[in-house]
């Protein structure tokens, strides 16, 4: 029976890996975190250092907003006194609430989006406390890093307790992969380092906030959809 039990993680652990890594880089890519990291390194200097805060400092958020989702359920402190391990992961109406909560994100993002953006002075961070403090501030009032974040949990709660460390290790393994990628090829492919300052240049030239808002409602409508219909076929 422990065989049973060992070969059954290992199936839902190489079957969350894939999409833990995809949501893990598609928490990092962020066009704003990848320009300061692209003028962190781009002088040579200390650039494992300042990758490792980049990183670091993205997966602290994540870190964060992935306890906040644990803690806002109300069942969570009974579920750890009890024993039973039922966290918001298996309750359809806060889906449906966390859903409903990012259309109306979403909805915000668009109505801002008729405003034109906000100059960003430019300029360069050499310290990493600063450098560490600007990333996680960037990460944690992104837009649409609760959303992943979410999914992350969600993921993470359909597989047994013991599989929950080993899978959030995984989806930080593919949080850094970008940052890692990026740095190694901006340091030792000089060619491809003045495409990637181009197309960075370019990228900040366009408004991305409407398409990242119609991301976001798309996941609330999914979300929303998706828990509406397990509601009704339980009742």
């Amino acid at each position: 029976m422990e065989l049973l039990g060992l070969l059954g993680d290992a199936g839902h652990l190489a079957r969350a890996v894939g999409g833990l890594l995809v949501l893990g880089m598609a928490l990092a890519f962020s066009p704003t975190t990848f320009g300061i990291e692209i003028g962190a390194v781009e002088d040579g200097r200390r650039t494992r250092t300042r990758v490792i805060v980049i990183a670091a400092a993205v997966a602290l958020a994540a870190t964060l907003l992935a306890v906040l989702f644990v803690l806002v359920s109300p069942n969570t402190l009974h579920a750890l006194w009890t024993g039973r391990v039922r966290t918001i992961l298996t309750q359809r109406w806060f889906d449906a609430a966390v859903g409903l909560l990012l259309i109306m994100v979403g909805s915000i993002q668009w109505r801002r989006a008729r405003r034109p953006r906000r100059p960003r002075p430019p300029g360069r961070l050499e310290r990493p406390r600063v450098l560490f403090g600007v990333v996680l501030a960037n990460s944690l009032l992104s837009t649409t890093s609760p959303a992943t974040m979410y999914l992350v949990v969600r993921t993470i709660g359909t597989t047994r307790p013991v599989l929950w460390l080993p899978e959030y290790v995984i989806f930080l393994i593919g949080l850094a992969l970008p940052y890692t990628v990026l740095a190694v090829a901006l340091t030792r492919i000089p060619p491809f380092a003045r495409r990637v300052a181009a197309a960075t240049a370019a990228l900040s030239r366009r408004d991305l906030r409407r398409p990242l808002a119609v991301v976001i409602i798309v996941v609330g409508l999914a979300l929303l959809v998706w828990s509406s219909i397990a509601l009704v076929r339980a009742s």
